[in-house]
C-alpha cells in the first residue's frame, strides 16, 4: 500500500522537487512510474504532475506516452550558463587599466542614480579613487551621463524631478535643457565626457553598454586628472573604452541569442 502523502505547502514542494529529480536518470516518465518511485497514490502523483505542467516545468512527451522536463526548466538551466555583466566586463576592464594605467570602472543604474559595479585600479600614483557600491547622480560624471543619455525621455524627466541636478563644481550641468542637449551629443558621438563636473581638476570619458533589446544597462569609464585626459591620452581612452563597450554589448547579445 502506498504511504499517505504528507500534506501542506512544504510537503507538496518536496514531492514536486523529488519528481523533477527523477528525470535526471530517465528523460520520459509516466505518472504510474512516478507514483511507484515516490510511493504515492497514482491520483496524488497525477495532481503533482498537473501542477508542474501548469507552470511549464514538465510537458507531455512527443516520442512516447509520459512526461519530460518542460520549457521553463530548460530556460532556468540556460540562465546558469550566462555570465553576469560584471563577469563579462571584467577582462575588458583589466585590459584597459593595464594598457592605459588608469582606473577603470563599470557603472550601472540603481534607483535613478549611478552605482559602481566593478573597478580595476590603475598604476598611476595620482588617480581618482572609487569604491564598489558607491552611488552618485547621473548628471555630473561621464559614466552617469553615458547612461542618462540613452534612457527614454520619460525616464530622464523622472530622474531630473526625483534626484535633481545638484551643483558640485562650477562646471556641473544644472540646467535640464543643457543636460538634454549634452545627451543628444553623447548619442551622436557614442561616448560621453565630463570636465571637472563632479571633482575639480578631473576629466572623465565613458562609453555605453546595451542589452540584447537595446536597453542601456551600464557604462564603462575612466576618470583621470585633467592633464591625462587631453590630446593623445584622451584619444587613447576614447578608443579603448568605446571598443570594449561594443565588445561587451556583443557578448551580452550573443548570450541572449544562444539562450533564445
Amino acid at each position: 500500500m502506498a504511504a499517505k502523502d504528507r500534506e501542506g505547502p512544504l510537503g507538496t514542494l518536496e514531492k514536486c522537487v523529488k519528481i523533477l529529480t527523477l528525470f535526471v536518470d530517465r528523460p520520459v516518465l509516466q505518472v504510474s512510474e512516478i507514483a511507484e518511485e515516490l510511493d504515492l497514490p497514482r491520483s496524488t502523483a497525477y495532481r503533482y504532475v498537473a501542477a508542474l505542467k501548469a507552470h511549464l516545468l514538465v510537458e507531455e512527451a512527443s516520442e512516447r506516452p509520459g512526461y519530460r522536463l518542460g520549457a521553463k526548466i530548460l530556460e532556468l538551466a540556460a540562465t546558469m550558463t550566462r555570465k553576469p555583466l560584471r563577469e563579462v566586463a571584467l577582462p575588458y576592464i583589466e585590459r584597459i587599466a593595464r594598457e592605459s594605467g588608469e582606473t577603470i570602472i563599470l557603472c550601472g543604474l540603481h534607483e535613478h542614480v549611478g552605482i559602481c559595479m566593478e573597478i580595476v585600479e590603475g598604476h598611476h600614483t595620482l588617480r581618482v579613487s572609487y569604491d564598489l557600491g558607491d552611488t552618485y547622480p547621473l548628471h555630473a560624471s561621464a559614466t552617469g551621463k553615458a547612461i542618462f543619455a540613452h534612457l527614454e525621455p520619460a525616464e530622464q524627466t523622472m530622474i531630473i524631478e526625483d534626484v535633481g541636478l545638484e551643483r558640485f563644481t562650477d562646471s556641473t550641468i544644472t540646467d535640464p535643457e543643457v543636460l538634454l542637449q549634452e545627451s543628444a551629443k553623447i548619442r551622436r558621438n557614442g561616448y560621453s565626457e565630463s570636465d571637472g563636473e563632479a571633482i575639480v581638476g578631473t576629466r572623465g570619458i565613458a562609453a555605453p553598454i546595451f542589452s540584447f533589446s537595446g536597453r542601456i544597462v551600464a557604462s564603462l569609464g575612466a576618470s583621470v586628472p585633467s592633464h591625462r585626459g587631453e590630446g593623445s591620452r584622451r584619444q587613447l581612452l576614447i578608443g579603448l573604452l568605446t571598443d570594449a563597450a561594443r565588445r561587451i554589448t556583443r557578448e551580452i547579445t550573443a548570450q541572449e541569442t544562444r539562450r533564445g
